[in-house]
Formats: structure tokens, sequence, C-alpha cells
């Protein structure tokens, strides 16, 4: 027994092959299996010890998990832990900015959704990490339509007091489309338009009345990446784009920004980016 003790001692948790082949080799010295209960239970109590797999611990952390999770009810959940002590996140956001252009190259998803969530949590020192990417050139390919890079700067520059270097490089495509857009959110009103007001055109009669008389928050849930069918989430989109008028639903249309996709010209993007530019602009009128 003072062998078998030292052995697991030394190897820890093995094979079960492994520990039936120890098991009957110092039985057949020293007549261990005359208990055969004792040898099962100390059997047992090594496969029962591992370790938890990094993919569970990482599913653990509410930060992880809204990168990475494919589940809207994840995502929702773990927002909600971290909007409840933002601060706690900070320095994790910051990381996730600074690594910006890397992880467009090897997590794009996280990449995005760390930078939606700069624009969310507003902490003033996001936009210092996020400008220095601005000149990156997979930043500059990325940004050549809708991009969250120029949407969380906008964010940040008309509702959370940042100002605007003089010294960025207006030639950049990043710099004169995030100039563009802070003067643009500058005139929007919460005044309610129409789907014409976006789009116009023969044959989206179906797309119109799928959209048409909906409230905010079934729209929401139609653009939302539950919905099958990209066609219907980009005019879902459209319709919120233009009907937005209070900030009930702001960060479900964060959430809508987290499960973004690519569309050939950055339209369903686009569309969320309005959405919330209104609701942004209905929480500083505090409606």
């Amino acid at each position: 027994m003072v062998r078998l003790a030292r052995f697991f001692a030394v190897f820890g948790a093995i094979s079960l092959a492994l520990i039936s082949l120890v098991v009957d080799e110092v039985a057949a010295n020293s007549g261990i299996l005359k208990n055969n209960s004792k040898v099962s239970a100390v059997m047992a109590g090594a496969l029962s010890v591992r370790q938890v797999p990094k993919s569970e611990s990482k599913r653990s952390d509410s930060y992880d998990v809204l990168l990475h999770s494919q589940s809207l009810a994840e995502q929702r959940s773990a927002l909600t832990v971290i909007l409840h002590d933002p601060q706690q996140y900070v320095s994790r956001i910051q990381e996730s900015l600074s690594d910006y252009p890397r992880l467009l190259r090897t997590d794009p998803r996280a990449a995005s959704r760390a930078v939606y969530l700069s624009a969310l949590v507003q902490d003033p020192s996001f936009p210092h990490i996020l400008i220095k990417s601005l000149g990156v050139p997979d930043v500059l390919d990325e940004c050549i339509y809708a991009c969250p890079i120029v949407f969380a700067l906008t964010i940040h520059a008309c509702f959370a007091g940042w100002k605007l270097p003089e010294n960025l490089d207006s030639e950049l495509t990043t710099v004169s489309d995030l100039k563009s857009a802070i003067q643009y959110v500058a005139h929007i009103t919460l005044k309610v338009g129409s789907m014409e007001d976006v789009i116009q055109g023969p044959g989206i009669e179906k797309q119109l009345k799928e959209v048409e008389g909906k409230s905010e928050e079934q729209l929401i849930g139609m653009a939302g990446p539950m919905t099958p069918s990209n066609e219907t989430r980009s005019f879902a989109a459209l319709r919120l784009e233009t009907l937005v008028s209070g900030s009930k639903n702001r960060v479900e249309l964060y959430l809508l920004a987290l499960n973004d996709f690519e569309d050939g010209s950055g339209e369903y993007k686009s569309a969320v980016y309005q959405a919330i530019y209104r609701a942004e602009l209905a929480k500083a009128r505090g409606q």
C-alpha cells in the first residue's frame, strides 16, 4: 500500500489503463487486492480529478463570453454583468483595443466586439488607444465601408466629451470618414421617418411589408442573429434607422452591432450605427 500511495503522489491523475496495470503489479507482490472495495475507491478518486478545460474556464469569464459566444442569451447575460461594474473591465478592453489590428487578422469577431463595447462603456481612455489604429493598413481595408472603429470614435466624440485631435492625418480615409460622421451626428434629430427616407426602388414591396407597423422591439428581434435571413435583418435595421426615438433599447441595439455581418456594402452595420446614434442622442436628452 505504501508503494501505491507513493506512486500516486508522484504521477497524479493518470489513465485508467495505467492505474490498472500498476494496481495489478502491486497486488501480485503485496496482496492488496484482498480489499477490492478500497482499490475501486482509489481508482475512482484518481479518475475524478481533472483540470477544467481552458474552454470551460474561458466561458466562465463574462468578458470572454461577450467577445466569443454565438449565443445571444449568453451575450446579453455577459453584457449585463459587465455594465454592472464596467470599471472592472476597463483594462481588459484597453488591452483588446491596443491589439485591435492583430485581432482583425486572427479573431475579427472579438476585435469588433471589443470596439463596440468600448463605445458602450465610454471610458475616456479608449479613444486615445483607438486613434492609433486609424492609419494601420488592415484597419483602412476594413473601413472601406461602415466600420466599428470609426463608429466608436464618433460615439466618444458626440456623446462622451472626447475632442478630435487636430493633428490627425486628414489624408487617411478613416479620419475623413470620422470627421464626416461627427458632423452628421451633430445634426440628427429624433423625428420618426419612413422607410422611403433610406431605401427606394422596385422589387422591395415584400420586404417593406414585413417591417411595416412593427414596434421597435419587434424590429430589433427581426434584425438580430436569430433571424436566418440576412435580407430580413437588413430591412429591419433600415427601419430602426428612422424609427428609434428613445433610449430604452439602447443596449439591445448595441447587441445588434455585436452580431453584425458583412453584406458587401456595410448597409446593415451603417443602419445599426444610425439607430444607436439616435438612442445615444435620446439618452443624452433624458428620453
